[in-house]
């Protein structure tokens, strides 16, 4: 919870509580390898993205969590419902950032396969069974416009 009420702080309120942000997103950092469950590991990792101030992936990661996401084609604005947890899956997997990288070796890290499986299909990319257009599936769970 403290990771959703940090990264919604003004900027002031930020610098007046770094040094307890910054308490606080060791503790999640160093929990994530004891986390009980893969959904609390999600968790974690979003409450330290939280810390960090990322506004996106603070509030959108626990997608992972629900094993599927909304997104529309920027082509031909078919709405689709993406399975993360299938190998059938339509999705190329792959780490399209920085980001994403560095949420994937966390998972790897702290033994959570399926979380890092997840994270290859939330950041890979997706062939539209209709019309074929290959788009990136983060970016659309990110808002990312293509207008």
């Amino acid at each position: 919870m403290a990771g959703f009420i940090a990264v919604d702080a003004a900027d002031a309120d930020r610098a007046a509580y770094a040094g307890e942000i910054s308490a606080l997103r060791a503790l999640a950092v160093e929990s994530l390898h004891t986390a009980s469950t893969d959904i609390m590991f999600v968790h974690l990792q979003q409450a330290v993205l939280g810390f960090d101030g990322d506004e996106v992936w603070a509030k959108q990661l626990d997608r992972i969590n629900d094993g599927e996401v909304d997104v529309q084609c920027p082509d031909c604005e078919e709405e689709l419902v993406v399975d993360l947890t299938s190998g059938d899956s339509l999705i190329k997997p792959g780490l399209s950032s920085a980001l994403a990288v560095h949420l994937h070796a966390a998972a790897v890290h702290a033994t959570r396969g399926t979380v890092a499986t997840m994270l290859q299909r939330l950041f890979g990319q997706l062939a539209c069974p209709s019309c074929g257009t290959l788009f990136a599936v983060a970016d659309h769970v990110a808002g990312v416009s293509y207008e």
